[in-house]
Order: C-alpha cells, then sequence, then structure tokens
C-alpha cells in the first residue's frame, strides 16, 4: 500500500501538466479574495482582525484541494492509461492508492500555499499601516482549512473515479462551486450552505457572515458527503472492472 501511495504521489506531481495543478491550487482562494474587494479596506481595524480577514479566503483551499484529489485519476483516464494500471495492480490497490496520494498531495500544497499566502497578507498588511497578527482566529483558520483540505481531496478523488472525465470532473469540482455555490451563497443561502463546496468552506470559516454552518454540523455533514461519495465511487468501480 505504501509504494502505491508512494508511486500515485509521484505520478501526481511530474510532468509539466503539474502546472496546471498549482495553478487551480491557488485559484479557489485568489478567487474568493478578489470576489469581495471590501477586505482590502482595512480602515480601522486591529491587527488581528485584519490579519484573520485577509486569511479567510484560505478556507477555500478545500475546493483547490478537491481537483488535486481527482487529478491523479482524470489525468490517466484522459491519458487512456487507466486499464493499464488496473492490470498491473489491481482496482482495490489503484482506487485506495490514488484517494490516499491525492490527499497527501493536497495538503502539501496547500500548507505551500498557506505559507506563501501569509507572506503576501504579512507584506499588504505592512504597506498598509499594520502588521500580520497570528491570533487563535488566525490559526483556526488554518487549522480548520487543512481538515477541509483532507476532505476535499477525498471527495475530489471520489468524484473523479465515478465520472472517469477530466473535464467532466472539473466542470463538477471547481465551475459549480464558483457559479451556481457563490450565486446561490448570496441569494439563497439557507440552501447554499448544505452545499459540498460551502459545508467544505465553512471548516475554515464557520458561521462566515451568518451564512454558513457553524464547525461542528459542517464537520458532520462533509464527513458524510466523502464517506458516500467514496462508497458510491468504490461501488461503481468495482462494477466496472468485474
Amino acid at each position: 500500500m505504501k509504494d502505491t501511495v508512494r508511486s500515485e504521489a509521484l505520478r501526481s506531481v511530474s510532468g509539466s501538466s503539474i502546472l496546471a495543478v498549482y495553478l487551480v491550487a491557488v485559484l479557489m482562494p485568489v478567487f474568493v479574495l478578489f470576489s469581495d474587494g471590501s477586505r482590502f479596506d482595512l480602515a480601522g481595524l486591529d491587527p488581528a482582525t485584519a490579519t484573520a480577514l485577509l486569511l479567510e479566503p484560505l478556507a477555500w483551499s478545500a475546493v483547490s484541494a478537491a481537483f488535486v484529489g481527482a487529478y491523479g485519476v482524470t489525468r490517466e483516464c484522459y491519458y487512456g492509461s487507466m486499464d493499464r494500471t488496473l492490470t498491473g495492480v489491481g482496482f482495490a490497490r489503484a482506487f485506495s492508492g490514488k484517494i490516499v496520494a491525492g490527499a497527501v498531495v493536497a495538503v502539501a500544497l496547500s500548507l505551500c500555499i498557506f505559507v506563501v499566502w501569509t507572506v503576501g497578507v504579512s507584506v499588504f498588511l505592512a504597506r498598509n499601516g499594520s502588521t500580520l497578527a497570528l491570533t487563535g482566529s488566525a490559526w483556526r483558520i488554518y487549522a480548520g482549512a487543512l481538515v477541509g483540505v483532507v476532505l476535499g481531496a477525498f471527495i475530489g478523488g471520489a468524484i473523479g473515479w465515478i465520472t472517469r472525465n477530466y473535464y467532466v470532473t472539473a466542470a463538477i469540482i471547481l465551475v459549480l462551486p464558483m457559479v451556481v455555490e457563490f450565486a446561490l451563497l448570496r441569494t439563497a443561502p439557507e440552501l447554499a450552505k448544505f452545499s459540498p463546496g460551502l459545508v467544505l468552506a465553512a471548516l475554515g470559516v464557520p458561521g462566515y457572515q451568518d451564512r454558513l454552518l457553524e464547525f461542528g454540523p459542517a464537520l458532520c455533514l462533509a464527513l458524510a458527503w466523502a464517506v458516500v461519495l467514496v462508497a458510491a465511487a468504490w461501488g461503481m468501480g468495482r462494477r466496472k472492472v468485474a
């Protein structure tokens, strides 16, 4: 199992196509940051509040992690090499190896992004006469976002196994949250807060703007989404290779 996970992790970060994964890894936090210009208005905010405000977009790293988690599956389907992999290692090892490796790569990329993002926040605050203040609120954002990254990678990996199509998976994982979920967040938050992307985001920013779930309910629902989708992906995959 360890060898399979190691092999899948290396394959996920090899080749020139990995540049697209790096780009997508920062896509959602950047999208959230610039979707609301008010985040750049720090007038009258103390350093702790300003820091937390600029770190909040990291909670949406879970959505990017879903794409990273699916990449190891969808890339092989795109290049037509999945059958060879299944023949070589068997479905069970390929499935579990890709799911776990996707989560490992997603966590590693996300931690790097957290560091780079924090440095950027520090520079921005300094230029606006403030300072970086990593208080309990900031660390809760990091911790919650990291939990979301792990569950997001599992969910993304499962969706990749279910669709086995690069473009369909990308549309479900990226376009749906950026277009549908964000629109619902503004117009019907009572429904949007139960959607997968916003449930994952709520782990990093519980109760965000009184529109997202609190941490406990969000964690339970995120776990439910992950378990259901992984189980569905396993069942569908077993039937295909039977």
